[in-house]
């Protein structure tokens, strides 16, 4: 009988401190779960990048068709390229401020 006592206190002292541990783990931001999301931030930001030097790169190409008759649906392709490209950077903009409001609701630091 003294045995299972010893048995069964040793357990609940393991579950409470358990208990505690994963509270308090919890209720702070773990490091590795901040760096994650600026890590994250900082492809998409690269990657936003990318997408608004395509967009200028097929409305300069535009701009320089656009008077030659021959070339009209040329330059409408670059035109809904360059388009297409600022709705993705807008897209990955917005996924960029959905991690920022993550990462700053994990810190807790209010802007």
């Amino acid at each position: 009988m003294g045995l299972n006592r010893i048995f069964f206190l040793t357990f609940a002292m393991f579950l409470i401190l358990w208990g505690v541990f994963a509270y308090s783990s919890e209720s702070r931001p773990s490091n590795r779960t901040v760096q994650q999301i600026e890590k994250q931030i900082t492809e998409l930001e690269n990657m936003k990048r990318g997408y608004e030097a395509r967009a200028l790169r097929h409305e300069n190409q535009a701009e320089r068709l656009q008077f030659d008759d021959q070339t009209y649906l040329e330059t409408r392709r670059h035109n809904e390229l360059a388009e297409e490209n600022r709705a993705k950077a807008a897209a990955v903009q917005k996924e960029i401020d959905r991690l920022q409001e993550e990462k700053r609701k994990l810190t807790g630091s209010a802007k």
